[in-house]
């Protein structure tokens, strides 16, 4: 069974996946990235906005983080301004995601250096909030 959460997340990581710079994208990852440029997608969890009769409104919230290796600081800032400028562009592409959703909106944006395996990396961390419609009855099941 295809589930509303499932679609969506498919949606998420191929828009990752698809951009110029070729990150290695992983959605909930177990662990740090090993290869960079690195993008995760964090399921950040949904909250009901509207009840209706046969259907119910949601907010996920969702957090794309970014990951780049570099030596020198202006060009590891460089590196990290265009893969996040890469990672919304990608998602906000298309503000429904061919109709499996009703809105994609941009959030907060915190931008910072990482500790991963005792080297330093630049990274962000954008969030991003969706509304979509599921069954009444199942939040598995679209409307």
């Amino acid at each position: 069974m295809t589930t509303v959460l499932g679609d969506i997340w498919e949606r998420i990581e191929a828009a990752l996946t698809a951009i110029a710079s070729n990150p290695d994208v992983e959605i909930e990852p177990a662990g740090d990235p090993d290869v960079f440029p690195a993008l995760s997608g964090y399921d950040g969890g949904s909250i009901v906005i509207e009840r209706e009769a046969m259907l119910t409104r949601r907010q996920l919230s969702f957090t794309v983080e970014g990951y780049v290796q570099r030596g020198d600081g202006k060009a590891g800032t460089a590196d990290r301004a265009d893969l996040h400028a890469q990672a919304v562009a990608a998602i906000m592409a298309d503000d429904t995601f061919g109709g499996t959703v009703e809105l994609v909106e941009d959030a907060d944006l915190r931008m910072f250096t990482a500790s991963l395996a005792s080297k330093r990396r630049l990274a962000f961390s954008q969030d991003f909030t969706i509304q979509y419609v599921t069954s009444r009855t199942n939040p598995a099941l679209p409307a």
